[in-house]
């Protein structure tokens, strides 16, 4: 944890925590609120375009009742009785939408939350999964407190709270100045949040990163509370914390905002398999656990270790994610189904590329469910008996903190750790009542910032560059056969690729994987010509049927 600081940084100093203004709307706050909907301990992540209805459904029942087991029953202190299923979340987030262009857009073709078929929200049976879409939070990205608000009145009643993503570090957000791209403005910042606090029917909740300096995000979570957010998400991750510089998330800054606000917080960061909640909620002292990328390879992350079924079969997975779509009226991206399908299955089509252009191809299909199965039956055929089993409990997590599981079940995908992020084990874990400790996946005390010049004379991080002979990306390995062979430095040659010059072929198996890409891309925009061409074709015969029925109507008048 970061040494005390005795000065307060200087947005602690600039920056008065007022008290937020009082709500026009009765509406409960803090701990009141987070028991209403049933204290949820397990949570599903905002992930932009990807915890859309369908796999909120399936994060929550992961596993049909009869694999799963009987379905408990809560009742809130209000008298509301919720259900939840066996290894399923407790509470999900909608993807991050974007309050100006939800605004803007009307009728069927809402964005992110579908309104008008009345599903998104619902506290009724969906898809045979009792409760439905609730408990919910919608999560808005903005950085205008008006746009903010009229796009969250949209949605106040069909959710159990509004959310404010301050944390995403991506590009886009900083382009479009919303995200953690706000989180040196810190009077919008307020006024963002304060605005519905005051005006919402449903209270108002923020999702958040970090600071390098312990006592700057401690101050700002307070800013963040004081300002009327109701619940608070802390990752434990930087701004600059992506891509090949995620590394790990401080726990022990997560610890240090739990001690310092009054309200409910949840965490997010380090999660690859249900122990890592159980530890986190322990060595933090938070009220919940959030997944986003663990959950995206398992939804059934948090299924209990000794359960016959803990790590189900992939397949089984997204057949009844399939199941689910087929049984809405909402529809699903294109694009939201082929992620869901690539991630679930990664395991199987990490070991066979033909399998991963089966799928890729799939993508572009119409009836996308259908032909989805028909996809899923070649590769059953390929598993050969491995393909009809259910799951297995949970195997041993080894000393490199990962568990060795067979190639058929859904597992974590596991990002290369940097070598600057690796710490000794952090001895707060010694007396954990969680006796499955991971110690190389511990909390780092140190924020992991990228190298200079990342995979020139050091692994990269990224998952590609494990096949390399180097450890390097396509990127960088390219470079640094060009340096091997003359006359540039593999500065140089990095340099020149950067500005697209061409430096050079890498190793065997960047080569390959670079020319089944272009394969691959080649294949793709010929089957988007040839279907362009399809229903071109289709749109002609209709207009000249049109055009015939015309005329005979005519003929009939004057008849």
């Amino acid at each position: 944890m970061a040494k005390a600081i005795q000065e307060p940084p200087a947005a602690a100093r600039v920056y008065p925590l007022a008290s937020p203004p009082t709500p026009k709307h009765e509406k409960l706050g803090g701990y009141d609120f987070y028991r209403s909907i049933g204290s949820p301990k397990n949570i599903l992540a905002p992930m932009v375009e990807q915890s859309e209805l369908p796999w909120r459904l399936l994060s929550k029942a992961p596993l049909p009742p009869d694999i799963a087991g009987p379905i408990e029953t809560v009742t809130t202190p209000q008298g509301k009785v919720l259900k939840r299923y066996v290894g399923g979340v407790h509470l999900s987030y909608t993807p991050m939408v974007h309050a100006k262009v939800f605004l803007k857009t009307k009728g069927i073709k809402d964005p992110v939350f579908n309104i008008q078929h009345g599903e998104e929200g619902s506290g009724e049976d969906l898809a045979g999964i009792e409760g439905g879409d609730r408990p919910l939070f919608v999560q808005f990205c903005a950085n205008d407190p008006d746009a903010l608000l009229a796009a969250a009145q949209k949605v106040q009643d069909r959710c159990d709270a509004v959310d404010i993503n301050f944390g995403c570090p991506q590009g886009i957000a900083r382009k479009g100045h919303y995200g953690s791209f706000l989180q040196d403005e810190w009077d919008l910042v307020s006024r963002l949040i304060s605005t519905l606090h005051e005006n919402l029917k449903v209270p108002v909740t923020a999702k958040f990163r970090i600071f390098p300096d312990v006592e700057k995000t401690i101050a700002y979570a307070k800013m963040i509370e004081a300002a009327g957010a109701q619940i608070l998400t802390c990752h434990g991750r930087t701004r600059e914390m992506k891509g090949q510089a995620t590394g790990l998330a401080d726990w022990d800054q997560i610890k240090a905002v739990k001690a310092a606000v009054k309200v409910p917080v949840f965490a997010n960061g380090n999660i690859l398999y249900g122990d890592d909640a159980t530890r986190c909620l322990e060595y933090t002292g938070v009220d919940g656990v959030m997944s986003a990328e663990g959950n995206l390879s398992n939804p059934a992350l948090f299924m209990p270790p000794d359960h016959e079924a803990a790590y189900p079969n992939m397949l089984l997975l997204a057949r009844r994610y399939l199941d689910i779509n087929e049984k809405l009226k909402t529809p699903t991206s294109g694009n939201a189904m082929k992620s869901h399908m690539f991630r679930v299955l990664r395991p199987i089509l990490d070991q066979h590329e033909d399998l991963r252009d089966l799928l890729a191809r799939t993508g572009l299909l119409d009836g996308k469910v259908d032909e989805y199965r028909k996809a899923l039956d070649k590769i059953e055929a390929r598993m050969g008996e491995d393909g009809s089993k259910v799951g297995c409990p949970a195997t041993p997590i080894g000393e490199g903190g990962y568990r060795e599981l067979p190639k058929w079940v859904a597992q974590p995908y596991v990002r290369k750790v940097p070598e600057s992020a690796k710490v000794p084990t952090d001895p707060a874990y010694a007396g954990s009542a969680a006796t499955s400790a991971v110690p190389t996946r511990a909390p780092s005390p140190v924020n992991v910032a990228p190298p200079a010049q990342p995979c020139i004379g050091q692994p990269c991080g990224g998952s590609a560059a494990a096949r390399c002979p180097t450890g390097a990306c396509v990127l960088h390995c390219r470079a640094i056969r060009a340096a091997e062979e003359g006359p540039l430095s593999a500065s140089e040659a990095l340099e020149s690729a950067l500005r697209g010059g061409l430096v050079g072929m890498g190793c065997e198996f960047h080569e390959a994987k670079f020319a089944a890409r272009n394969k691959r891309k080649k294949e793709k925009n010929s089957m988007r010509q040839n279907h362009k061409k399809w229903k071109r074709g289709l749109e002609q015969e209709e207009r000249r049927r049109s055009q015939s029925l015309e005329r005979e109507e005519a003929q009939c008048i004057e008849a």
